[in-house]
């Protein structure tokens, strides 16, 4: 055991280690090379002439999720159609987006050993990095939206951290304004990004601030600065769209109606006229909604447990009040029976409720692991429900279930099952050295 801790104190660790993280996602996703483009792949990408010429790439970056729409632009580019080109970049980003988790759990329990901390975020990051949900973020080439904003999402997290513990105010300043401009690429890469400034506020309160207000509120010009943000998102963007949408032909609709590249904008709105997000979406009301997603995020922790009978296209019942089972159709295929949605909603209270029990008792342990792992598990459990909340709330969505809405919230599961492990392991070995010879 001592030997095994010895190579995460080694310094050749995390040279070691990162390199190979990005060769394991490499032969994860090697044979994804050749898959071809699907569903919304048509209208963003082979269907789309908006992206066939670099000269609209200004235009592009108007438009709803812009920065992803001049990322296929530059794929474009350099290889036209080809396949191959866009899963590179696809996966190329998921890379980074593990590297980006490894440092930002190592920063979570640094403070308290850096051998263990090294353990807990290179496998947190690998777990991230291969849990086979993560899938449909990488592979379906659209969904490049989902991956991209939480890469944003991650560096806009590590940027402030830095700027916390910058020892200079000109370094501090031009951290918090990376923060801010990383905010702006992740919304405008996909609009689930924007609930970041809760993100870095709850970041913030448990590991800067140390669970004090006055700490955390000494950082209102940054505050400021990512609320501001979050109010224009919300009239500029997410009003005029009705909610957060989750379908490509939606960016393309919104993209005409500002004035974005018209040919192919216009097509997809003629060819898709009825809502896909918001109060308009037809067959679901926001009650109705709301009552499913209930259903839907158990069903992503099944998923984050068992990860069988994965499907892009999800045949999922619709919950129609909170106390009736929802009835599936025939030839659907679930891992789990369905629940009443009440009874899903206690399952996830209970979740909530245990974030908040391990946050109170993290403030009665003294300084060290359990502390930290308190800390860290209640931290994680309000992130997971936290990167959910655009999607599964009460806004409406054609589709109710898509498993690349799990991109992001999986790093909450990845770092409590890892926690969790190492300390019952902690507990086994500490009682077999007390056994007596």
């Amino acid at each position: 055991m001592q030997r095994i801790e010895r190579i995460y104190s080694s310094r050749l660790f995390q040279p070691i280690f990162l390199p190979v993280l990005a060769a394991l996602v490499l032969l994860a996703y090697s044979n994804t090379f050749s898959a071809s483009f699907q569903f919304d792949d048509q209208p963003s990408i082979t269907e789309n002439e908006s992206i066939r010429s670099l000269a609209n790439v200004p235009a592009l970056l108007m438009g709803q999720r812009g920065v992803t729409m001049a990322s296929f632009a530059l794929n474009y580019a350099m290889g036209g159609l080809d396949v191959a080109g866009y899963h590179v970049v696809n996966v190329s980003i998921h890379i980074l987006n593990a590297m980006a988790a490894y440092f930002l759990v190592l920063g979570i329990f640094r403070d308290e050993d850096e051998a263990r901390a090294k353990k807990v975020a290179a496998f947190s990051a690998l777990i991230f990095a291969l849990h086979p949900v993560q899938t449909q973020a990488v592979t379906y080439i659209v969904q490049r939206m989902e991956s991209l904003a939480a890469l944003f999402y991650l560096l806009g997290l590590l940027a402030f951290r830095r700027a916390a513990f910058a020892s200079t105010w000109l370094r501090r300043g031009l951290l918090y304004a990376a923060t801010s401009a990383f905010y702006v690429l992740g919304f405008y890469s996909k609009e689930t990004a924007f609930t970041f400034p809760f993100a870095a506020l709850l970041y913030d309160f448990y590991f800067i601030g140390k669970g004090s207000f006055q700490k955390v509120f000494s950082r209102w010009p940054v505050y400021l600065a990512l609320f501001a943000l979050m109010l224009f998102f919300t009239a500029h963007d997410i009003v005029p769209m009705s909610g957060f949408g989750d379908l490509s032909r939606d960016s393309s609709i919104i993209a005409s109606l500002k004035g974005g590249p018209p040919a192919a904008s216009m097509a997809a709105a003629n060819a898709h006229p009825a809502a896909t997000a918001g109060f308009a979406v037809e067959g679901i009301s926001p009650e109705e909604y709301l009552f499913t997603q209930f259903d839907v995020i158990v069903y992503y922790i099944s998923l984050l447990f068992v990860p069988m009978n994965q499907n892009l296209d999800y045949d999922f019942p619709l919950a129609k009040t909170l106390f009736k089972v929802p009835e599936a159709h025939r030839g659907a295929v679930l891992n789990i029976p369905m629940l009443p949605p009440a009874a899903s909603l206690a399952i996830l209270l209970f979740i909530l409720a245990s974030g908040v029990y391990l946050f109170l008792r993290s403030r009665k342990a003294s300084a060290g692991a359990k502390k930290t792992d308190c800390l860290a598990a209640s931290f994680f459990i309000f992130w997971f429900f936290l990167i959910l909340a655009p999607t599964s709330s009460f806004f409406p969505i054609a589709d109710v279930i898509f498993e690349h809405r799990l991109y992001l919230s999986t790093l909450g599961f990845a770092v409590i099952l890892v926690v969790a492990v190492d300390r019952l392991l902690g507990l086994v070995s500490e009682r077999m050295r007390k056994r007596p010879a």
